[in-house]
């Protein structure tokens, strides 16, 4: 997967959208383009695998546009660091001490939302689908071949995940006209770990076979409108 080339189509696709942009508010009418950034908090829920989730950073673009009365569509695509850790061991044998395996991962996300306003421009609720591309889950570079917590498997091994994942998002957005701060939840729809089928991993560790696992992403921050 060559994330370049997805940040590049990202990139067009934001000029698009900010061309295309207008900045009008009568009526009760909105449509705004804003740059926005924000942390998240990132887990793979999972029986499979021993993780804990951690914090780093998002950020991107949006267009919030009104559709009708007090129903509004947000639309945009931010980009991601993923961090978490997986509980591992720096030889094979099992009596060796469970250390965190550092791990991270970057991803893309595009977005499409529909809202509904609470209080006029103050404060709304949204949901909707998100498409999320992302690269590979690596681990940290001096513990790449290290074991995953009671498996005969190391680091490294499990960096194939599933690069194209569907998640369904639920957020809060409240502020101003041209500042926003928002919460937003979202939870993968498919198996994230269902890439791993293809590496065999489960003649080196039998206790490794089908492994499943869901995004579940906390994500904040703030969006500052044009």
């Amino acid at each position: 997967m060559n994330l370049k080339k997805i940040f590049f189509m990202a990139g067009v696709v934001l000029f698009s959208f900010q061309a295309n942009a207008q900045r009008e508010i009568w009526d009760g009418q909105y449509n705004r383009l804003g740059l926005q950034a924000g942390a998240n908090y990132f887990n793979i829920a999972t029986n499979d695998l021993p993780v804990t989730p951690k914090v780093s950073w998002t950020a991107g673009f949006t267009a919030r546009a009104s559709f009708y009365e007090d129903f509004q569509f947000i639309y945009g695509i931010n980009f991601y660091d993923f961090q978490l850790d997986i509980d591992g061991r720096k030889k094979v044998e099992l009596t060796t001490p469970l250390q965190a395996i550092e791990y991270s991962m970057v991803g893309v996300q595009g977005s499409f939302l529909g809202s509904y306003k609470l209080l006029d421009h103050h404060l709304s609720i949204e949901a909707g689908p998100v498409l999320q591309v992302n690269g590979r889950l690596e681990p940290r570079q001096d513990k790449e071949l290290w074991y995953l917590a009671n498996y005969n498997i190391q680091a490294i091994e499990i960096e194939k995940v599933t690069p194209v994942n569907v998640n369904f998002a639920i957020g809060v957005s409240g502020g101003f006209e041209k500042v926003k701060f928002w919460l937003q939840y979202q939870y993968g729809l498919n198996n994230m770990l269902k890439g791993l089928e293809d590496e065999n991993l489960q003649e080196k560790d039998a206790g490794f076979t089908n492994p499943k696992g869901h995004l579940s992403i906390v994500a904040t921050g703030i969006t500052m409108f044009l």
